[in-house]
C-alpha cells in the first residue's frame, strides 16, 4: 500500500509539473491503415496519372495549436506544408494514385486550417481544399475537413501529434471516398448513376453546383 501510494503522489507531481508546448516536432502517430478509396475513386487513380502538390494557406503556418487553459498558442518550427503535401501523398500512392508519371490531370491541395484545441480533449482540426485541373475540362473545388478527438495527459505532444495525424488522415479519407473527386480526376462531369438509386455529390464546377453526398465513415478515439 506505501509502495502504491508513493508511486500515486509521483505521478501527480510530474503531471503538475507538465509545462505547455513551446515547439512541436511533428511527428505522424496513431494512425492504423491507409485510408480506403471507393470503388470509382480508385478505378480514377489507377487510370489516370495525376501531379500533387500542397500548400499551407493559413495566416500562420507556425501555429498548430492552442493550450484553452492560460491560451498558450502550440507552434512548430516544422515545415508544416512539407509534412501534410509527404504525408497526403503517402496516403494518394496507397489509394493507388499514380504520381510518378506524366500527369493528365493536377490535384492541388490549400491546406486552410491544421490545429489541436486541448481542454479536457485533444480536437484536432484538418480542412484542406482540392482543386482538380485537367486539359479541356472545367476546374473541380472542393473543401473536406477531417476531425479527431482524443483523451490523455496534458501537454503531452503525443497526444497533439495523434489528433493532428488522424485529423489528415480523416480529411484524406473523406476525398478518396468521394465519386465527384474521381469524376473530376476522370474528366467527366459527374460519377456515372448507380443502377436502382439516385447518386448525390457535393461539387462546384465553374458556376454549377450540386447537393448532397454519402457521409463518411465515422472514426473511433483512442488516448494515451
Amino acid at each position: 500500500m506505501r509502495l502504491q501510494l508513493i508511486a500515486a503522489l509521483a505521478l501527480a507531481s510530474a503531471a503538475c509539473g507538465a509545462s505547455p508546448i513551446e515547439n512541436l516536432q511533428l511527428r505522424w502517430q496513431g494512425v492504423g491503415a491507409a485510408p480506403s478509396p471507393s470503388p470509382y475513386v480508385a478505378q480514377a487513380l489507377s487510370t489516370v496519372p495525376v501531379a500533387f502538390g500542397l500548400r499551407d494557406v493559413r495566416p500562420d503556418p507556425t501555429v498548430v495549436g492552442l493550450h484553452e487553459d492560460g491560451g498558450h498558442v502550440v507552434r512548430t518550427t516544422d515545415n508544416v506544408a512539407q509534412y501534410a503535401s509527404s504525408k497526403m501523398g503517402e496516403m494518394l500512392r496507397a489509394a493507388g494514385a499514380r504520381l510518378d508519371e506524366a500527369p493528365m490531370a493536377v490535384v492541388e491541395s490549400d491546406l486552410i486550417d491544421y490545429k489541436v484545441n486541448e481542454g479536457g480533449t485533444f480536437h484536432g482540426t484538418a480542412a484542406i481544399r482540392i482543386t482538380v485541373r485537367r486539359g479541356g475540362s472545367p476546374d473541380w473545388s472542393k473543401t473536406f475537413q477531417g476531425k479527431s478527438t482524443r483523451w490523455g495527459k496534458s501537454f503531452s505532444p503525443d497526444n497533439f501529434n495523434e489528433a493532428l495525424s488522424n485529423a489528415l488522415y480523416d480529411a484524406t479519407e473523406k476525398l478518396v471516398r468521394d465519386d465527384s473527386f474521381g469524376a473530376a480526376v476522370m474528366g467527366v462531369p459527374q460519377p456515372p448513376q448507380p443502377a436502382g438509386g439516385q447518386l448525390n455529390v457535393d461539387v462546384r464546377i465553374e458556376g454549377s453546383t450540386n447537393a448532397g453526398q454519402p457521409p463518411p465513415p465515422a472514426g473511433s478515439p483512442t488516448g494515451h
